[in-house]
């Protein structure tokens, strides 16, 4: 169990090579783990002045973005412990979503003020014009696996092209109330989604559909989705305090972990091999835990 920060945690992350875990909170603050023993790592990484709602990690894992309702994005070199550069600005309200570009010369935000902005890594500089077509906030973004797309939530999920910045295809209508997180699978196919309106959607984007039927457990809104690496399983974490796994192909629930959260599940993520996931709640507390085999 991962334990420091001084409110809930909202969202944890492994590093690319499973080693570090890090995760971000209520207080403000970013924190790095040794993901084995669950020791801090070096000191809190300060300088947000709210609510930092997500972390990410570059795909070479030597850096670290975080995303803040204090309306900036943020570089860290994980090794110092320091900010690279200065804040990313631009936004004009908080920032909910973030992404990084798989080769990692491009960061990607979503925010409280319905725009995804792009990021030049590690230079922090614009690139291009915000991208706007929701007509809610966008609570989550995710590049495809080869980059060439953007997918962002909000009123209804919506794929850009990563180089024009134009929409591709129709938006994904089908939840009844907002989306607040999106994935891609890892073989680029299909995305899935999660909705205050407590349901998980899985969608193939090339026909602007569903996939398989809506997914239907949870209780209350669900705040984090992630594909195992293998494609076959995804994982939700919910309000309800539960974190539920469905079969990909089918749609059906399969299992439940026990996580020991004591409130909201707030995300949930795997590590590159899919043998571990780590959750975070609103309990103030991040936990890595063994992925068990669902048959």
């Amino acid at each position: 169990m991962l334990v420091g920060h001084e409110r809930g945690v909202i969202s944890a992350a492994f590093h690319p090579a499973d080693h570090l875990v890090a995760t971000s909170g209520e207080d403000g603050t970013v924190r790095l783990w040794d993901a084995g023993t669950g020791e801090p790592v070096g000191r809190p990484l300060g300088g947000h002045t709210d609510t930092v709602w997500l972390v990410a990690f570059h795909p070479d894992g030597r850096l670290l973005a975080s995303a803040s309702e204090d309306r900036t994005a943020r570089l860290w070199d994980i090794t110092t412990g320091r900010q690279v550069g200065r804040p990313l600005t631009g936004h004009t309200a908080g920032v909910y979503g973030l992404a990084f570009h798989p080769t990692g010369e491009l960061l990607a935000t979503g925010s409280a003020d319905h725009t995804v902005r792009l990021w030049g890594v590690p230079g922090g500089d614009p690139v291009g014009s915000p991208l706007t077509a929701s007509r809610d906030e966008i609570d989550g973004v995710a590049f495809h696996p080869d980059g060439h797309l953007i997918a962002s939530t909000g009123d209804a999920l919506r794929l850009y092209d990563t180089a024009t910045g134009c929409l591709v295809g129709k938006p994904l209508v089908g939840h009844s109330k907002g989306t607040v997180s999106v994935a891609f699978s890892p073989d680029g196919r299909l995305l899935a989604s999660g909705s205050d309106d407590r349901t998980v959607r899985i969608w193939d984007y090339s026909v602007d559909g569903p996939a398989v039927d809506p997914l239907v457990g949870h209780t209350d809104a669900v705040d984090g989705v992630a594909f195992h690496p293998d494609g076959l399983l995804l994982v939700s974490a919910a309000e309800d305090c539960t974190v539920r796994v469905w079969e990909v192909g089918s749609g059906r629930e399969v299992g439940q972990l026990t996580t020991g959260h004591t409130m909201p599940v707030w995300n949930v993520a795997f590590d590159r091999t899919g043998t571990r996931i780590v959750t975070a709640s609103q309990d103030g507390t991040a936990r890595v835990l063994p992925f068990p085999t669902f048959s």
